[in-house]
């Protein structure tokens, strides 16, 4: 089942990467995989453009909801959009250009918002409107798009968000719930 294939067909203006399915590379480097800053630098070209840029998440910062490898985010432009508690934005912060993909937390009246990963038990701190170079419209896992501002997913990640305080030891039983099941089922 090829979903970026079905995702082209959806919206052709897209622009779609897959850094771990060679198959499906757009944008190709060693190992199939790109550097963040030229992954990163297109998506943001594409997403001035107006155009939706998509691509699979890698890193561990926003398991248990989002995981490595598996769900692709497609994100959109942020000019224009009104952004709230849960949206999840794709973060450029200055001076070394760093890019983060996470969950806002907290949104100040102001403006400003606070962001945090799903998978991390600490905040990353409090960042301007100007950071936010877009937000996360749709998640695609196994070939279902999610729409993020859907009651469902909202449910899903408000309950996740409510147990913060706890999460660290939460995290840890769902790894080691992982672990354990790959060991009895690759044997």
């Amino acid at each position: 089942y090829n979903y970026i294939t079905k995702l082209k067909k959806y919206n052709p203006k897209a622009v779609f990467f897959n850094i771990f399915f060679y198959r499906e590379v757009i944008l190709s480097g060693k190992d199939g995989q790109i550097h963040a800053a030229d992954l990163f630098s297109v998506i943001l070209s594409a997403v001035e453009e107006g155009r939706d840029a998509a691509f699979t998440v890698s890193g561990m910062s926003m398991w248990p909801l989002l995981c490595h490898g598996r769900d692709t985010v497609i994100l959109t432009s942020a000019r224009g959009r009104r952004i709230v508690w849960g949206d999840i934005v794709l973060l450029r912060i200055p001076p070394a250009d760093k890019y983060i993909l996470h969950r806002v937390t907290r949104v100040l009246p102001d403006g400003r918002i606070e962001t945090t990963g799903d998978g991390n038990c600490f905040r990353d701190g409090i960042f301007p409107p100007s950071c936010i170079t877009a937000v996360c419209d749709q998640v695609i896992r196994k070939g279902r798009r999610i729409r993020c501002r859907s009651v469902g997913w909202r449910m899903i990640f408000s309950v996740w968000m409510f147990l913060f305080p706890v999460r660290a030891p939460l995290l840890q039983a769902l790894r080691a719930a992982g672990n354990l099941k790959r060991r009895l089922f690759l044997r």
